[in-house]
This record gives structure tokens, sequence and C-alpha cells, in this order.
């Protein structure tokens, strides 16, 4: 019998290239996706950090000018109520007070009291007796009240101070001088130097924080830059942090600079609004966006290299692997094409051999009838094990988003499960009328715990801390670990501020009680700023978070193991 001949085919690729090529398409495509992911998260994470730092560089920043500008203040309301300085007839006294608060201060560039008709009567090393001042403006402002002058240069000192490396700058402080007839005599009032501000700007920035370009700057209230960088001293500027700041809020974001470059600006505003005794400064800390995320994209380089590296080697692994799989398989395809050809010549096949190599290879050329038969048996095991592989994925995926909401060391709720029942939390005091508020503690006395007694101890610590919270409050409140030794208390259905006030001392007392470790016993305290939430308030929870952290950080300027409320 005459078998026609095949039409010939077009050649198909060798399995051993089609796996090549699939398994490096796969490693490509993969490789690709993780660096895109690597990269984005990387970045978005190092902007969202440099942010938090600026942010909190600038309360700092703020918080030092105020402190500065208040024990002025102080000063010279103290001086206006001592008698030597009231009478000022005795001038070699009144002289020998003034210069006694300028040895204690060397900030005080000049202390001197003039009277009514603006004669300097007084003053430290003599400097300016006699000259007449009633045209200056804290001479003016201080015959009414204490009063603070904002920036400005030296006028009159100019030529009588010393030489400095940066040009003289004051705030001056003054206050009235009222007779023992109630009756205004004088003035008295105090030329701070700028330095000061300069050196804690210095002090504010590590040189961590140098080398990458920081910039801390205090803007006056006309948009007047009186610290910063040499360029900008005394220019106006204008961007949307200094607006922010200028309106009294605080925080951090990206903007363009005057100079085209982007810059991550954290904001803040000093002194308080309408108050004649503070001054209104915005204060911004900034880099460029380009430093902040210089960590990232050198991290993203490096996985480059490494991406590439462990491309080439997947890929000679797939190379060999692709080799080991398809020989046997070749070898028995070679074999079906020559009984193939044998049958079409009309000869009689030879006997499809024994592939040996792997099992499969080896059951594909013994039973090849039977895989047909068994197709719907494999089938059925098939379909059995992918629903016992759903059930497991099911059960797995639960536990896996229990443990992505709960800390691993206390077993308590972790800052995203914290995040997802505030919404709630807030929801709950709108429908029933009643303040909810925000406990944010810092164990006092941990890291001396940790640095004596080692971490292991340090880990017990935390776990029995959490445990005398969740013990402390009711089931309906929540407790939750932030990181390290920081938690957060949410307590519902308040009578007000006094209510979460006594409840929060109340865990005080819970928490300042021996703890009895594995090999010590120990005792710590707690810093607790509390935040309110009202029926009412705007649903912020990054503003309610941010004022319970900014109270807790008052209670710890404050003494430590001690309740701050916040306003």
């Amino acid at each position: 019998m005459n078998i026609p001949a095949r039409p010939p085919t077009r050649r198909s690729l060798r399995l051993a290239t089609i796996t090549m090529l699939t398994v490096s398409i796969a490693v490509t495509l993969t490789v690709l996706l993780h660096l895109a992911l690597v990269s984005h998260f990387a970045h978005q994470q190092a902007r969202k950090e440099a942010q938090l730092r600026l942010q909190q560089l600038s309360w700092q920043m703020r918080d030092s000018l105020n402190r500065v500008t208040n024990n002025a203040l102080v000063t010279v309301k103290l001086l206006a109520d001592l008698p030597q300085v009231r009478s000022f007839d005795d001038a070699d006294a009144t002289r020998g007070v003034l210069e006694s608060i300028q040895r204690e201060v060397a900030d005080y560039a000049w202390i001197g009291v003039a009277d009514a008709n603006g004669k300097v009567r007084v003053s430290t090393g003599r400097m300016l007796e006699g000259a007449q001042v009633e045209a200056r403006p804290w001479f003016q402002a201080g015959l009414k009240r204490a009063h603070a002058t904002d920036y400005h240069p030296a006028l009159l000192l100019n030529k009588l101070l010393p030489k400095a490396a940066d040009p003289w700058r004051f705030i001056d402080m003054s206050a009235p001088l009222a007779g023992a007839d109630g009756q205004v005599r004088g003035v008295v009032g105090v030329h701070m130097s700028w330095q000061w501000a300069r050196n804690r700007a210095r002090q504010l920035l590590t040189p961590a924080l140098r080398e990458y370009g920081a910039e801390v700057l205090v803007v006056r209230a006309d948009g007047t830059v009186i610290l910063g960088p040499d360029h900008l001293i005394e220019k106006k500027i204008d961007t949307p942090s200094l607006r922010l700041a200028q309106a009294g809020a605080t925080g951090s974001l990206r903007e363009e600079g005057v100079d085209g470059k982007t810059y991550l600006t954290g904001y803040s505003r000093t002194g308080t609004a309408g108050d004649p005794t503070t001054l209104q400064w915005a204060v911004l800390v900034r880099h460029t966006e380009d430093a902040a995320l210089a960590d990232a994209r050198a991290l993203e380089d490096r996985m480059i290299v490494l991406s590439v590296l462990m491309a080439l080697v997947l890929a000679g692994c797939a190379a060999l692997l692709a080799r080991r799989l398809t020989r046997p398989m070749d070898a028995l395809s070679g074999a079906i094409e020559q009984a193939a050809a044998a049958t079409r010549a009309g000869g009689r096949p030879q006997d499809i051999p024994v592939v040996n190599g792997f099992h499969e290879a080896q059951v594909l050329s013994d039973a090849m009838r039977e895989l047909v038969r068994s197709e719907e048996a494999h089938r059925s095991a098939l379909e059995t094990m992918n629903r016992q592989l759903e059930s497991t994925v099911a059960a797995r995926t639960a536990e896996l988003q229990a443990l992505l909401l709960h800390d691993a060391l206390t077993g308590l709720p972790n800052r995203r499960a914290l995040m997802q029942a505030l919404p709630d939390a807030m929801r709950r005091a709108a429908r029933a009328g009643k303040p909810c508020a925000l406990l944010f503690l810092d164990m006092d006395g941990f890291k001396g715990v940790n640095d004596t007694h080692g971490h292991e101890e340090g880990d017990e610590l935390l776990r029995q801390f959490g445990a005398r919270l969740l013990d402390a409050v009711r089931k309906t409140d929540l407790v939750a670990r932030l990181a390290g030794d920081e938690f957060v208390v949410v307590l519902e259905g308040l009578a007000d501020a006094q209510d979460a006030h006594e409840k929060a001392n109340s865990l005080l007392d819970v928490l300042g009680q021996p703890y009895a470790l594995r090999r010590a016993g120990v005792r710590v305290g707690a810093s607790i700023g509390v935040a309110l939430h009202r029926p009412g308030d705007p649903q912020d929870l990054d503003a309610w978070l941010a004022r319970a952290d900014s109270s807790m950080y008052a209670a710890k300027r404050g003494g430590k193991n001690a309740v701050a409320l916040a306003n």
C-alpha cells in the first residue's frame, strides 16, 4: 500500500528554545516589576520621612525662638519691678543691676533705662548715656506697655559695639517704669543680639543635614528673611510654605523655590497673633528634594546592578535546566519521527524505546495510551487539589491579615489598625454626642532598662507595659503600640476634657508600679499627651495625632511622668 508523502511543513521552534525564551522573558518582567516597585516605594518613603524630619526641626526652632524671646520679656518685666531700676536716681546702683543681668546673658548686647523724655539715663557700659532715643520704636512702645520690637539693624550702637563676623542686628524688649504715684517715669529696654538665633540654627542642623544642604529660614511678617542663607538675608520671599506659616498653620510640603529647585519644607510660626509681647515669624526648614531622595536613588542604582546580575545568573540556570529537561523529549520526538517516517515509507516502524532521563519522559514513552484513558482521573484529582489549595490560601490570607493589624511583640493593635479604628471612633463620638480622647504615651526610662538589662528584658517590659495599659482601660477602649516605647490609647464616651485628664492620671499611677522582669525588677514612668476630639470637630486624623504627639512632648519638657492636655 502506497502512503502519500506528507507535504513539507515549516520547522517549529525546539522545546529547548521555547523554554529558554519563556524563562528569560519571565525573569526580565519580574526584575523590571521589582525595580519599579522598589523605586516607587523607596522614593515615597524617603520623601515622607524627610518631610516629617523637617517639620520636627521647624517645631524645634520655633520653640527655641519662643523660649528665648519669652525669657527676655520676663527679664525686662522683672527689671521694671526692681526698686533700683524703677527709681534710676542712683545711676551706679542701677547700672550695677543692669550689668549683672548682662553678664548672665551674653546675648543681651545693651540694657538701658531712659526717662519719660527719651533721654538715656543709665546703661550697661555707659553706652548711649545722655543720648535721646524718644524716636526709637522700642521706647515709644515701652511707654505704653511691655512690648517686643521686631528684628532691625543696629543704628546708634553700631559704632559703639565691638566688630563682629556678622553685622549687628537686634530684637528689642521694653517695658514702662512706674513711679510711686503710678505715673510712667521712663522705659527699660533690652537690645538682644540676633547672634543667638544664628547659633541656634547652626546647632539645629546636624553635620549630616548640612551635608544634604538643609537650611533654616526665619522670615518676618513682611516676607523679609532675617535668618537663612547669606544670599537671602534681608531679602523678601513669597512661597506657599511661608503663606501657610504666616496663617498659623504647621506642617510640611513639596514646593518650587525661587531658584527653580524643588524643596521639601517644614513650616511653623512663632509667637501669638495679636500679642505685642511676642514676635510672629515664619520658621521654614528645607532642603532640596534631590538631596532627600539621594539615598533612595543610590539604592535604586544598586538594585539595578544586582537585578542585572541576578537576571544573568537566572538566564544561565534556565539554559541548563532547559537543556536537562528537553534532552529526553528530543530523544522521544526523534523516535516518533523515525516511526512516522517508517510508516510513510511503508515499512515497519521500530518500537518506541524506553526513554530514560526523568520519570515523566519514561512514563510518556511507556504508557502513552494510558495517559488518554487516565485524563479524566487526573482532571478530577487536579480539581480536588485546587479546592484544597483555595481553602488553604483563604485560611493563610486570614492569618496574614490578622498579623498585619497586630504588633508582633505585644499582641496589641499596631499603627495600621489604629489608623483604621480612629475614623470609627470619631463617628461614634458624633453619634453619641460625647467626646473621645487620644492618649499618646511615651515610656520614661525605657532606654535605661534596655541599656542596663538588655533587649530581652526591654521586650518583656514592653509586653508588661502594654498588658497593664490594656487591663487599666475599658473593653470598649483601644490600646495600640505605634513603635518602640510609644503607645496610644483611645478613650470613648467621655464627659469632658477633665474626664480624659483624670483617666490619663490614673494610667500614670498604674504604669508607675514596679515591673517584675525575668532577672530584675524595674520602675518606669510615662509622659502622656491628651488630645480631645469633640462632636463636630473636623475629622482630621493627622492633626489629631499631631496634637496628641505635641502635648506628649510638652509633658516631656515639663519634667516627664506627667500628663499634658492639648489645646
